[in-house]
């Protein structure tokens, strides 16, 4: 098995518009759904055949290929499909939807749409996302120079782990043999991760450290009055408080110590805005009424 890095914008479009179709999507994006779901009702496109394929649980793999190579751009990425799939597969990943396509343009007219989403939610914003996905690239790069593939994948998720040379992924062993596998770090997945196997290579998307911080920089809409009162981390973590989330998970998605999570946590609870609790080896924290309250401005 040879471990590489990756970063795919077609990934990225993709998994944003996963996150879009969630009745209650992970708050540290919150911000950025906010502002996401304005910009593409503006759009004269219709979208409905993007929305059927991205909410399959498995994703056709022509839709998201695992890159060969580290840094590929988006329209390199789109132009791939031209010659990598058929109008017949994509109509067929459609399955009773396949009306929504004619089959002799249904490459180009897939293409069209993915473009459109693209420039209007996720080009926007690529610079600040690209810059948080390349400081994770930077950083897990020197961890495998200097520890090797075992202590790079076992820090990647608390879902992932890699022992006797298979890896486990949600509960699902894998042996990567003589295949690549590729780790790619993602702004729009969390608080989980997904797998891509096929025959030449492993595709592991993975929560990018520090992502949250993307939309405290750019596509701020809503939060400012909430940020002045507690404090940028703080609300960032009060957002991210949605479910029961370890020390270790907010750290990462935050960009921020562990250390600086507690401390910021110990605030929340002595607010009540915040409560621990034990679940196993972890301590895993959560919002209170109170904490809903002051985020939906009721308090």
């Amino acid at each position: 098995m040879r471990l590489r890095f990756a970063v795919s914008p077609i990934w990225e479009t993709v998994a944003g518009l996963r996150l879009l179709a969630r009745a209650h999507a992970p708050h540290p994006h919150a911000e950025w759904l906010g502002w996401a779901t304005g910009k593409l009702a503006a759009l004269p496109d219709d979208r409905s055949v993007l929305s059927a394929l991205v909410a399959r649980a498995d994703i056709p793999e022509f839709l998201i290929p695992t890159p060969g190579n580290r840094m590929v751009g988006f329209d390199a990425e789109l132009e791939a499909l031209t010659w990598t799939t058929t109008p017949e597969r994509v109509t067929g990943a459609l399955g009773a939807q396949a009306g929504l396509l004619a089959a002799p343009d249904a490459v180009p007219r897939l293409q069209e749409r993915l473009r459109a989403v693209h420039d209007a939610v996720i080009r926007p914003v690529w610079a600040q996302v690209e810059g948080v996905l390349q400081g994770d690239l930077e950083r897990r790069g020197q961890r495998l120079l200097d520890a090797g593939p075992p202590a790079v994948l076992g820090e990647l998720h608390p879902d992932v782990t890699f022992e006797s040379l298979r890896l486990v992924v949600s509960g699902r062993a894998i042996t990567p043999g003589e295949r690549d596998l590729v780790l790619l770090p993602s702004a729009f997945v969390w608080p989980g991760t997904h797998l891509r196997d096929s025959p030449l290579r492993l595709g592991l998307h993975y929560p990018a450290r520090g992502f949250g911080s993307v939309w405290q920089r750019s596509c701020r809409a809503t939060g400012d009055g909430l940020d002045r009162l507690l404090g940028g981390t703080r609300a960032a973590l009060l957002r991210a408080l949605e479910r029961p989330v370890s020390v270790s998970e907010l750290a990462g998605a935050l960009g921020v110590t562990a250390g600086a999570v507690s401390q910021h946590l110990g605030v929340l609870r002595a607010a009540g805005l915040a409560v621990s609790r034990r679940e196993g080896r972890e301590v895993v924290s959560l919002r209170t009424a109170l904490g809903v309250a002051l985020l939906r401005g009721e308090v």
